[in-house]
C-alpha cells in the first residue's frame, strides 16, 4: 500500500433546516407506504417528523395540529393518539417489552396526521407533490377511517378528472406512478 495516502473519510455535508427535515422524513415514510415499505419505518419516520413539527410549531408560535381532528371521530382520534405514542416510546427505548404490536392502520392514520402538520405549518403546500399524491391516495383507499364528508371537496376536486372505483382499484405504485408520471430508479 503507498504510503501517504490519505485514507480519511471526507464527508459531504448537506445542509438543511428542521422544516427539511421533517419533509424529507415524511416523503421518506410515504415512499416506502407506496412501495409497500415495512411499516416499522413508515411509523418511526412519521413519528420523528412529528416531533420536529411540534417543535417548530412551538418556536414559531404557531399552530401545527389539530391536523387529523377535524377528519377523525373523536373517540378513534383519542385511539391513534394512545396507540401511536404506544410504539413510538417501544421504538424509543429498549428497556420497553419485548414485542409490540403495530397497526397499519394507526401508522397511516400517523402519517397523515403529519403531512396535514406539515401542510399547516408550511406556506406553500404545493412544494411536496408526494404528499399531495398520498393524501389523495389515502382518502381514496381509507374513506372508512373518517368522518363522513371528510373528503367531499377531494372527491369532488377527484372525481372531475379521475374515476374514484377505478383510482381504489389500482395498486398504490400504479396510483403513484399515474399522478406523479415516474417511479423511482430505486423502486425499478
Amino acid at each position: 500500500m503507498p504510503t501517504g495516502m490519505d485514507r480519511r473519510i471526507k464527508p459531504r455535508l448537506i445542509r438543511l433546516n428542521k422544516i427539511e427535515a421533517a419533509r424529507l422524513q415524511i416523503e421518506s415514510a410515504i415512499w416506502l407506504w407506496f412501495v409497500g415499505g415495512d411499516i416499522v419505518s413508515v411509523q418511526t419516520l412519521a413519528t420523528a417528523a412529528h416531533r420536529i413539527l411540534a417543535d417548530i410549531a412551538t418556536l414559531w408560535g404557531a399552530t401545527a395540529w389539530p391536523a387529523t381532528a377535524g377528519y377523525l371521530p373523536q373517540a378513534q382520534a383519542n385511539e391513534q393518539r394512545a396507540r401511536t405514542q404506544d410504539a413510538a416510546a417501544y421504538f424509543q427505548h429498549a428497556k420497553k417489552s419485548e414485542t409490540c404490536e403495530i397497526s397499519e392502520q394507526w401508522a397511516e392514520l400517523h402519517l397523515f396526521d403529519a403531512v396535514m402538520a406539515y401542510g399547516n405549518l408550511v406556506k406553500d403546500r404545493s412544494e411536496s407533490a408526494l404528499m399531495s399524491t398520498f393524501v389523495v391516495r389515502f382518502g381514496v383507499e381509507r374513506q372508512d377511517l373518517f368522518v363522513r364528508d371528510a373528503f367531499s371537496l377531494l372527491e369532488r376536486r377527484v372525481s372531475k378528472t379521475f374515476n374514484r372505483e377505478r383510482l381504489a382499484g389500482l395498486s398504490r405504485m400504479d396510483f403513484l406512478k399515474e399522478f406523479l408520471g415516474y417511479l423511482s430508479p430505486a423502486a425499478s
